[in-house]
């Protein structure tokens, strides 16, 4: 009983792509503005690796974090399952990066430049999975469209798709463990044996999940075509995108991020 309270926690701990309701400065801010402010994040987390610059990165994100008032708890916890993963991708940069070898494990050595770029690759990713969340955690699902359609110079229908794609992780999310409920109503077992009988147990799980999520895409393509949405040229908005006071003040500040990071590349 208490395997399956934690496997059904587990699914509702899935956060991601869900928009944070609060009221901010961060939420407050063109999603324009956030889209281009995530895009050069990535890009200069990306071109190097010093100790001052993800330092800068880290403080950057920390005062994302507390302007935009989104606890780093429900962060932390609808990233739970991805950081399992990319803690045991970045460990293996432990045993494959050449250097003065501190611990030898029969074929395996530990270097001291393998615990180092591990621990800086870790860093990186964790940066790079929280700050790009915070953009879906946020906007709202209309406004992160209208973004996407702006900045890419996308189709109207192009971005709404991304858009839903994006939202829909949670859906399924939430649609798999009604599912999960309903089985063991019935008599399955999804928490008893090794993980191999687990995941053979979610079998009877995938179909149902397949055909309801075929379903709730049908249902909200008669929704939107209902109201007569068109993606394409000429589709008039009811909010379309201004830039206010806020906005500009927040590419200042991206500039002034940028000659900063600029500035630690080239030094360091």
């Amino acid at each position: 009983m208490q395997k399956g309270t934690v496997g059904k926690r587990m699914l509702r701990d899935i956060t991601l792509g869900q928009y944070y309701s609060v009221d901010s400065v961060i939420h407050q801010l063109d999603p324009r503005l956030k889209i281009r402010m995530i895009i050069a994040y990535i890009v200069i987390s990306l071109l190097d690796r010093n100790l001052p610059l993800f330092a800068l990165l880290t403080a950057l994100f920390v005062l994302t974090v507390i302007v935009s008032h989104v606890p780093m708890s429900h962060m932390l916890r609808g990233t739970k399952s991805i950081l399992i993963v990319v803690g045991i991708g970045s460990a293996l940069n432990i045993f494959t990066t050449r250097g003065t070898i501190l611990v030898k494990l029969g074929a395996l050595c530990i270097t001291d430049a393998g615990i180092v770029k591990a621990g800086f690759v870790f860093w990186r990713m964790l940066l790079l999975i929280f700050m790009s969340s915070m953009l879906m955690y946020t906007t709202t699902p209309t406004k992160l469209t209208d973004g996407f359609e702006k900045c890419f110079h996308l189709r109207g229908s192009t971005a709404m798709g991304i858009t839903i794609a994006l939202r829909f992780i949670s859906v399924l999310a939430e649609e798999m463990q009604h599912i999960m409920r309903a089985q063991e109503a019935r008599g399955a077992d999804f928490h008893s044996g090794g993980p191999v009988t687990r995941l053979k147990s979610l079998r009877t799980v995938a179909v149902p999940l397949f055909q309801n999520a075929i379903d709730r895409a049908g249902n909200l393509a008669d929704a939107m075509d209902a109201r007569c949405y068109t993606g394409g040229k000429g589709r008039s908005k009811l909010n379309p995108l201004k830039y206010k006071v806020q906005d500009y003040i927040g590419y200042i500040g991206l500039l002034i991020f940028l000659l900063i990071a600029a500035f630690l590349i080239v030094r360091f």
